[in-house]
């Protein structure tokens, strides 16, 4: 080895000492998905600087083809870590898989395999020619066919990360973009030396300028971990963000056609369409999207309430919000159109005024007919205490009786809606349900049919449609007769409602019953239980009828509207 002296050879173990240095410091966050390529790439460029230092500090030409070999892993590693770096930095380091990673590393293996191999072929380097330089010797290697190989791959992995920095700077905070902008000078520069040193002039034959460069890159580097937090402030991942977000959000430019869509959003759209990205609002978007008035002024924070059908047909309530998209000129560029499914909440909501409307009619029947009882009570006690005759006093007294068991049936009524509508109503599985309820009742001897299609059926209803469904079958156990030998629950769907159908093969309901049915206190027993089912139903919006034959069994049947039912999604092998 023949040593000698460049001024080049100072500027290269400065840039080594740096990138060295960064290396060193990043390690202590090596958990941070960017650290490890970014570690990756300030070993790889360490040892690029420091190896060509050491190359320029050799007059003799197998000293330099030695440090060459040596060096070359570094120099195929740098673009493809930078690119690993851009990739993580950028919010898309879930693409980085081990197998991918891998992919990325086939190509410098393949120059590699060239490099080592030259001196059979004189493919990668066709030529080795020294010349002098600030009174040292530099070796020129004259690039052979195969060395484009290596030029290429460099020069797109590098444009794949300006590409991705570029998308990100313009969709960043004020501390990233500047984050982002070092960044992009950290490669920009080292990027233009490479290409200076590749098709440039030959003003300086045989030097390589981009590892000196790399100095620039580590200070670049350098300020931006510790002025402006680089890898410690990372900026958010925006497009994950957008596709993630369970509201439905639209974004419409100044001409109202749509200019992106995030997946909840496409449920808006006919099933099977295409994407609408670049169409007019008015021809791919339901009116109720399409044709809101301006967002401009007061009016970008109204909240509008719509109901639009989505792909699948059902209505659903949604808050619609406008804002305009400032630019910078302090116009508008556009409008975001956000829409929250608000369907749950306004059924809960209608479904606790119902509920505080039926608790304060009840309350107020019940408490006039607990007054009418007591007026009555106190008239009989009157007639009681002045009566002389045995016969009479008996009468009274069976009077009072009767009206005291009236009077303690009113207040276990009072005892069961107590609990109406106390808590918002929620989804219920139909046939767990009705399983549940059936097994604490006596049907041993009766046939109970089950059959609710489709399968995993649920009704949106107050908590006590438990009570309902026991009452149904409590009442035909209770009234169907000795002939009566079996209950079927079935249900169907029908022009959008699912009908719930409760039938036994006993007596009956008389015609001249029907009408009173369900009314409060018309029975058998207390008179109640039907008519508090139809309050509980009502709630929600369903209805509860009777359409049996008298002689050929009774026959309730729950209409449950649309809306009001749904098939739960995580039951295999159903229609949605």
């Amino acid at each position: 080895m023949i040593l000698q002296y460049s001024p080049f050879i100072i500027p290269l173990l400065v840039s080594a000492a740096i990138t060295a240095l960064l290396a060193i410091l990043s390690f202590k966050r090596r958990d941070d998905p960017v650290i490890p390529p970014f570690i990756l790439l300030m070993s790889a460029t360490t040892l690029w600087a420091a190896g060509y230092a050491v190359q320029l500090a050799s007059a003799d030409l197998p000293t330099n083809l030695l440090v060459t070999a040596i060096l070359y892993p570094a120099i195929v590693t740098t673009p493809v870590a930078w690119l690993m770096v851009v990739i993580c930095y950028t919010g898309h380091e879930h693409v980085l898989s081990r197998r991918n990673a891998a992919l990325l590393f086939v190509v410098p293996a393949i120059v590699l395999a060239f490099l080592y191999t030259n001196p059979f072929h004189h493919l990668y380097y066709t030529a080795f020619n020294p010349g002098t330089l600030a009174g040292a010797v530099v070796w020129d290697f004259v690039h052979g066919p195969l060395f484009w190989i290596q030029a290429v791959y460099g020069y797109l992995c590098i444009g794949v990360s300006i590409i991705l920095i570029i998308q990100r700077f313009f969709t960043s905070p004020a501390i990233h973009r500047r984050q982002i902008l070092l960044l992009g000078l950290a490669v920009g520069i080292p990027l233009l030396a490479n290409l200076f040193y590749v098709f440039g002039p030959d003003t300086l034959p045989g030097i390589d300028i981009t590892p000196i460069t790399l100095t620039v890159m580590g200070i670049l580097l350098a300020i931006g971990i510790f002025r402006f937090r680089l890898f410690t402030l990372t900026p958010v991942a925006y497009p994950l963000i957008f596709t993630a977000i369970e509201d439905a959000v639209i974004v419409l430019d100044r001409n109202d056609l749509v200019s992106d869509i995030n997946p909840a959003a496409r449920k808006f759209l006919p099933a099977g369409s295409r994407s609408p990205v670049g169409e007019p609002a008015k021809e791919v978007l339901p009116p109720e999207i399409a044709e809101i008035p301006s967002c401009e002024g007061d009016a970008e924070r109204d909240v509008r309430h719509v109901v639009i059908a989505g792909s699948d047909g059902i209505l659903r309530d949604y808050e619609l919000t406008c804002r305009p998209i400032p630019n910078l000129v302090g116009g508008s560029s556009g409008k975001l159109i956000m829409l929250r499914d608000v369907t749950e909440k306004r059924k809960a909501r209608t479904a606790v005024e119902r509920a505080n409307r039926k608790l304060n009619l009840l309350s107020s029947i019940t408490r006039h007919d607990m007054l009418n009882k007591l007026t009555a009570l106190g008239g009989f006690l009157d007639l009681a205490l002045v009566e002389k005759d045995p016969a009479a006093l008996r009468r009274y007294l069976v009077s009072m009786e009767k009206i005291t068991r009236v009077f303690q049936q009113e207040l276990e009524f009072t005892r069961d809606y107590q609990d109406l509508g106390v808590h918002e109503p929620v989804w219920q599985d139909v046939e767990a349900l009705i399983r549940a309820k059936a097994a604490t009742l006596p049907v041993s001897s009766i046939r109970l049919s089950l059959d609710i299609r489709p399968a995993g059926l649920e009704i949106y209803a107050d908590l006590l449609l438990e009570k309902v469904f026991y009452n149904l079958i409590d009442n035909a156990l209770r009234y169907g007769g000795n002939g009566m030998t079996e209950i079927w629950i079935t249900s169907r769907e029908e022009n959008g409602n699912i009908l719930l159908t409760f039938a036994d093969n006993g007596s009956g309901i008389p015609v001249e019953d029907k009408p009173r049915l369900f009314t409060k206190g018309f029975g058998k027993n207390t008179g109640l239980g039907l008519f508090l089912s139809q309050e509980i139903l009502s709630i929600t919006g369903i209805t509860i009828t009777e359409n049996g034959e008298p002689g050929k069994g009774a026959q309730f049947v729950i209409t449950v509207p649309a809306g009001m039912y749904q098939i739960r999604k995580n039951d295999p092998g159903r229609q949605p």
